[in-house]
C-alpha cells in the first residue's frame, strides 16, 4: 500500500484558487494588497513543501504523478510570486505573466487525462485542470485590465468554479482515504503490533 498526500494538494488547490478569484473579484486598492500577502503565500509554501517531494519521490502510481504534481509545484510558485508580489507591494502583472504558462499546462494536463482516461473520474479531473488552466490564463488580462469589471467577474467565476471542483475531489479523497488506511500501520509502528 502507498501513501500520498494528494488530497491535502487538491483542498489546498481549491483554496488557492478560492481565494485568487475573491482577491479579483474585491479588486482590492494598491493601498490594501499587502494585507492578501499571507494568504498567497500559504498556498505557495503547503504546495511547495508537498509538490516538490512528490516530484522527487514520485508516491503515485504512473502517469498520475506527472500529471499532479508537477503542476502543483508550477502553481505553487505562481503563488509564492504572488504573496511576495503583494507584501513588497510591486507590479502584480508579473506573477501573472508567469501564471498564463501555468495556465496552458494545465489545460494540456486535463486533455491528456482525459483521452487516457486516467483516474477514477477522468471527466471531473478534465474539467478541473481545463477550468483551471483557463482561470490561470484569464488573471492576465482580468490584472492587466483591472477596471474592467465584467472581465474580472468572468475570471473569479472561472477560478471559483475550478476551485469547487478540486474542494470536492479533495473533501471526497479524505474521505475516502480514512476508511482505505483505516487499518494501516506505518513501518515505525509494526513492532507495537505483534
Amino acid at each position: 500500500m502507498f501513501v500520498d498526500y494528494l488530497a491535502v494538494m487538491l483542498l489546498n488547490l481549491g483554496a488557492g484558487l478560492a481565494l485568487l478569484a475573491h482577491y479579483l473579484y474585491v479588486n482590492p486598492g494598491k493601498e490594501y494588497r499587502r494585507s492578501w500577502a499571507a494568504g498567497f503565500f500559504a498556498v505557495g509554501f503547503l504546495g511547495l513543501v508537498t509538490s516538490l517531494p512528490m516530484l522527487i519521490m514520485w508516491p503515485l502510481p504512473g502517469g498520475f504523478n506527472v500529471a499532479y504534481a508537477g503542476p502543483m509545484l508550477f502553481l505553487s510558485m505562481v503563488f509564492l510570486a504572488a504573496g511576495l508580489t503583494l507584501m513588497l507591494e510591486w507590479e502584480p502583472l508579473i506573477p501573472a505573466i508567469y501564471g498564463l504558462f501555468g495556465g496552458i499546462y494545465a489545460i494540456i494536463i486535463g486533455f491528456r487525462l482525459l483521452d487516457l482516461k486516467m483516474g477514477a473520474a477522468p471527466g471531473v479531473a478534465f474539467a478541473g485542470f481545463v477550468l483551471t488552466g483557463l482561470g490561470g490564463i484569464l488573471v492576465l488580462p482580468a490584472i492587466y485590465w483591472h477596471k474592467n469589471r465584467t472581465l474580472t467577474i468572468i475570471t473569479a467565476l472561472v477560478l471559483g468554479v475550478a476551485a469547487v471542483i478540486w474542494l470536492f475531489t479533495g473533501y471526497e479523497a479524505v474521505w475516502a482515504h480514512i476508511l482505505d488506511f483505516a487499518h494501516y500501520l506505518p513501518p515505525t509502528m509494526l513492532h507495537s503490533a505483534k
